[in-house]
């Protein structure tokens, strides 16, 4: 009787590691999006100093992604903030589901990303601190 549990113990082992191994080749296998372009869009959002913002009331914000290697890109995004044209350098880095990714900015701020499609991503932007707030922009690559 014990060897029928041992050798029962062996192959639930066995199959466990198998389809552990067969999700990870998946999740391997299929193909890093590449980010690489121009996106530009609007959202809406709420900041400390301004409250809510709509899509209507919101400046056009362009994400340039000018490097990617791997699941590892960079870029410059580019916004207006009080009438003034700002540009801001980040870097990004896709997570192994290959839809989400998460952006650092290196002024200040985070956005946590969607895939949405090849050519349309969406932005959650959070900045916590004095001048915060969040906003939800929709981003589609820029043809040229």
């Amino acid at each position: 009787m014990a060897m029928k549990w041992r050798l029962f113990g062996i192959l639930a082992i066995a199959l466990a590691a198998m389809a552990t191994a067969s999700v990870s080749a998946s999740a391997t296998a299929s193909e890093i999006p590449n980010l690489v372009g121009l996106w530009s869009g609007v959202g809406n959002g709420y900041g400390d100093e301004g409250g809510y913002v709509s899509d209507e009331d919101s400046d056009i914000l362009t994400m340039n992604v000018t490097e990617q290697r791997g699941r590892i890109f960079n870029g410059v995004v580019t916004y207006t903030e009080d009438g003034v044209e700002m540009t801001e350098e980040f870097a990004g880095v896709i997570a192994l589901d290959n839809t989400t990714f998460y952006i650092a900015e290196f002024g200040s701020g985070y956005d946590v990303g969607t895939i949405v499609s090849e050519d349309e991503v969406e932005l959650l932007y959070l900045q916590d601190g004095e001048g915060g707030g969040v906003f939800i922009d929709t981003l589609r690559r820029v043809v040229e």
